[in-house]
């Protein structure tokens, strides 16, 4: 059983500054060798406050806080060394503390913390309500609340109190590792060391047990997730960190008992023995000499733990347990097992709990109570190969056998290496006729430990019982990211201003001059790409019109009409810009160019088909392109590879267009695009590391490029980094005010839990958007999500979607229809938009994420299921709220699964 030992207490503790940046920042690249030196020797960071602490006492005994950090300081040792006589004098120190100022809030405080720390959840949980009435606006008082609740399986209060934490305190640290914990429980370890990450890159690098204690909470999820290897390189760091500390040399020897050597795992677990003397590390002891074929010797260390266990004086809820797992293996105990999980239950519900009572009512033959307890525990959604070998079991006595099979191909995919997989291997081929076990056999043959690796996330829809491959089996690495310049933040100058000034010279002194107008009237179209202000348009649409009046006929309209038809998609009407473009092909002067505006304009209208055979068209018979024509053209197909789903293609072609575009010496700012859309299709891949690197270049090539900024910061804000974030796109914002950029950030201070600051972004989105007719024409879409993304004049959303549509067809208008319509409760309607936005086949996160939720809401589980899954399968960070909302989905789909097969 996975031990809760140190997972749940001290959260007080971590109140330390900034520190390493990412799980990557763990010191070492191999597995540990343990120092001789344990960290109980060593002049450690809960030492050197204990000494602190007594000399306070010593100067003024009458200080009622010295006798507060004392206590701390005491339960900081007691996790160092796990030794549990440090927690008595934490007591004593509390108690002195206590009679100079009884009601001292602070002591009061570390008393719940000592509670918690003896494992008396109960107990703990009640003291920290009366304080909470008492403070109601201490962070530290909810995370003990949560803590036991958690303890006792109340989970959805502690997460009601976790949030109440991240909301008062965005991302403190004690938040963090409650989150952690809590995601775990719901079945997303990859969110659980997500927070866990976090927690340790601000987490100062000399407390250097908080920091190994934050290592070995990652390393046993990797663990419990059958990744030894990445568990053995965490457990190296965490060696160096802090050599000798007797949570890594446990978690070292699980890791080794993982891959088969059981010897080295006996011998650690004898080292460990020496550190942490609580009766559990006896217990997995004896079951590891047990493995290794030490018959007398497991004897001899099981009797020695039952002594333990039953002991009042050295009992601990994890030891219990245990204590009733080792008696369900005898006949003889049995009966004795089941009267102390009876016990337990009555005290409280986890998981943990719940699975040992299930497991005693099984081998006391209590199959259908049996069954009741381990469905309580698997619709909180954990993945654990235990609980669900102990599922699969109690099936097969109740005769289910497709529930018995689908619990052990659970067992098995939630860690392919640990004993209950293996029995769920053996098992399963019970319940199965021959030519069916052959299959699963081969389908889910033994790993090979030498070889193992971080499990592969099979394709969507491979697995039909299992929750999203990105929620339970994805890689768990973070990428590392590269703060931005300050000098890339800022546009600078890039002689487009010049290029105006020196065109409206021209036409100053010669007004009858079309090809000077048809020069400014371009160089105000590139001003209005590189700051986004909407009146350049206008300036160039006058310009442009002025030399079309003074010549449209001959060859010298040819640029012209191409500039107006751009001018024209730059302000979404498309008709026009598809009717200039073609006027600019009548003229016949061999320019091909413009049929990149005709498959633009027909691409933003739907109509991909004509748009791929307008692109086509830009490479002439027998012609080779030069490197402009052909980044024009390569670019344009990039999109609708990306659109027909094929995101690899769409990468690698525009790849060749950002290198045809260097070639081609474009403008800054062109190029910069490039790099932006690379960095965009990189993003929906879910290769994030790789639009990280896009991005920077679209900003080293333009610096202030707004695009980018937002970009950038949409990434880092959906890896954590809210600070970061809300930097970058308040420098795209003062370069445009993009209403989706202001939105993003308005969702991003929500994240954060600054409402008030939120609220603010949202205000100026609405008056951005209706500002003026050609923002209401550029911004239609994007309001009619703004509003529907969050719960606002729905009716309006619906109808500026459907406006949007009159004029566009394209799959980003349809799905913008279809959650509006979703929004208003029109559900069938809904699902007809929904596919025409997914008619296609696009591998976009947020489209699948729309469609499966309202297929969930039509009832059509199934379907939901899948397209949740793909979605963060895809790209498991493809939004700031709707990822985890899609994993939400998920767990509850799981969950009820169960339930469901259970009850059946």
């Amino acid at each position: 059983m996975k031990s809760k030992c140190a997972t749940l207490f001290f959260l007080a503790l971590f109140l330390s500054g900034s520190g390493f940046s990412q799980q990557a920042s763990l010191p070492g690249t191999g597995e540990p060798s343990l120092s001789a030196e344990a960290a109980t020797q060593r002049d450690t960071p809960a030492q050197r406050r204990v000494l602190a602490a007594q000399q306070q006492i010593e100067k003024d005994p009458k200080k009622v806080q010295a006798y507060n950090e004392l206590a701390l300081a005491l339960l900081r040792r007691t996790r160092e060394t796990a030794d549990p006589k440090y927690l008595a004098d934490a007591d004593d120190a509390l108690t002195q503390g206590l009679k100079l100022d009884p009601t001292d809030f602070q002591l009061q405080r570390t008393q719940v913390a000592l509670m918690l720390s003896r494992q008396e959840f109960a107990r703990a949980r009640d003291q920290a309500t009366a304080l909470h009435r008492r403070t109601p606006d201490d962070v530290m008082t909810y995370g003990y609340i949560a803590e036991a609740d958690i303890a006792l399986g109340n989970y959805p209060e502690a997460e009601t109190n976790a949030q109440w934490m991240m909301n008062m305190r965005p991302y403190n640290t004690p938040a963090l590792l409650v989150g952690a914990r809590l995601r775990t429980l719901y079945g997303d370890p990859h969110g659980a060391i997500d927070f866990l990450n976090r927690a340790y890159s601000q987490t100062s690098p000399s407390e250097v047990e908080d920091l190994a204690w934050i290592a070995n909470q990652i390393a046993s999820i990797q663990i419990e997730s059958g990744q030894t290897d990445a568990a053995g390189q965490t457990l190296g760091g965490a060696e160096q960190i802090l050599p000798g500390y007797p949570y890594t040399i446990e978690n070292l020897a699980r890791v080794r008992m993982a891959q088969g050597r059981v010897s080295d795992a006996v011998q650690l677990w004898k080292q460990a023995t020496l550190a942490d003397r609580v009766p559990r590390v006896l217990y997995e002891l004896a079951r590891a000499q047990e493995t290794a074929g030490q018959a007398k010797d497991a004897g001899a260390t099981y009797a020695k733990f039952e002594k333990l266990a039953s002991a009042p004086e050295t009992t601990t809820d994890d030891s219990r347990l245990e204590l009733i797992l080792m008696y369900t293996g005898s006949a003889a105990t049995a009966p004795n097992a089941l009267k102390l999980a009876r016990q337990e239950i009555a005290r409280r519900q986890d998981v943990w709990t719940l699975d040992v009572y299930a497991w005693a009512l099984y081998v006391n033959a209590n199959y259908e109570e049996a069954d009741a307890a381990v469905q309580k525990a698997i619709a909180v959604g954990i993945q654990s190969a235990q609980i669900f070998d102990h599922a699969g079991h109690i099936a097969q006595k109740l005769n289910r056998g497709a529930d018995a099979i689908r619990y052990f191909r659970l067992a098995l995919q939630s860690n392919p290496l640990s004993e209950y997989a293996a029995d769920a291997r053996r098992s399963a081929g019970l319940t199965m006729a021959a030519d069916e076990q052959k299959a699963f056999q081969s389908e889910l043959a033994p790993v090979d430990p030498s070889t193992a690796g971080p499990p592969q996330s099979p394709e969507a829809g491979d697995e039909p019982d299992r929750v999203a491959t990105s929620v339970v089996g994805t890689t768990l690495a973070v990428p590392i990211f590269v703060p931005a310049p300050e000098a890339l933040l800022t546009p600078q100058p890039t002689g487009t201003d010049h290029l105006i000034h020196t065109a409206q010279v021209t036409v100053s002194r010669n007004p009858k001059d079309a090809a000077a107008y048809a020069g400014l009237g371009a160089a105000y179209f590139q001003r209005a790409r590189e700051t986004g202000d909407v009146g350049d348009y206008q300036l160039a649409e006058e310009s442009l019109g002025k030399s079309l009046d003074l010549a449209s006929a001959d060859f010298s309209a040819d640029a012209a009409l191409g500039t107006m038809a751009e001018v024209c998609m730059g302000e979404h009407r498309f008709a026009d810009a598809l009717s200039y473009a073609q006027k600019a092909l009548s003229l016949g002067t061999g320019d091909v160019s413009p049929f990149a505006i005709v498959g633009d304009a027909y691409a933003d209208m739907g109509e991909y088909d004509k748009a791929s055979v307008a692109y086509g068209r830009l490479k002439p018979r027998d012609m080779t392109l030069s490197p402009r024509a052909a980044y024009a053209r390569d670019s344009r197909l990039s999109y609708l590879k990306f659109i027909a789903g094929d995101t690899t293609g769409a990468i690698r072609m525009m790849k060749t267009a950002v290198s045809e575009g260097v070639e081609a010496q474009l403008p800054s700012e062109n190029l910069a695009w490039l790099y932006y859309e690379l960095g965009e299709y990189e993003t929906q891949a879910g290769d994030s590391a790789s639009a990280d690197s896009a991005y920077l270049a679209a900003l080293n090539i333009h610096p202030g490029d707004y695009r980018a900024l937002a970009a950038l910061g949409k990434l880092r804000a959906s890896y954590g980094r809210y600070a970061e974030a809300i930097a970058l796109y308040q420098s795209a914002i003062a370069v445009v005010p993009m209403p989706i950029f202001i939105a993003e950030l308005g969702d991003l201070y929500a994240k954060s839990g600054d409402r008030a600051e939120a609220q603010k972004q949202y205000a100026l989105v609405e008056y951005i958007g209706l500002l003026g007719y050609i923002n209401r024409v550029l911004h239609n879409r994007d309001l009619a999500l703004f509003y529907a993304d969050h719960d606002m004049k729905l009716a309006e959303a619906l109808d500026l979607a459907q406006k949007e549509l009159e004029v566009r067809h394209d799959i980003y208008t349809w799905d913008a229809l279809a959650w509006a319509l979703y929004k208003n409760g029109k559900l069938t309607e809904a699902a007809k938009a929904s596919e025409k936005a997914m008619q296609f086949g696009t591998r976009d996160s947020l489209l699948l994420f729309h469609a499966g939720m309202i297929a969930e809401r039509l009832g059509q589980r199934e379907q939901a299921r899948d397209e949740l899954s793909e979605a963060l399968h895809i790209n498991p960070h493809f939004h700031l709220n709707y990822a985890d909302a899609a994993r939400h989905s998920l767990t509850i789909f799981e969950a009820q699964s169960g339930s469901k097969g259970g009850a059946e």
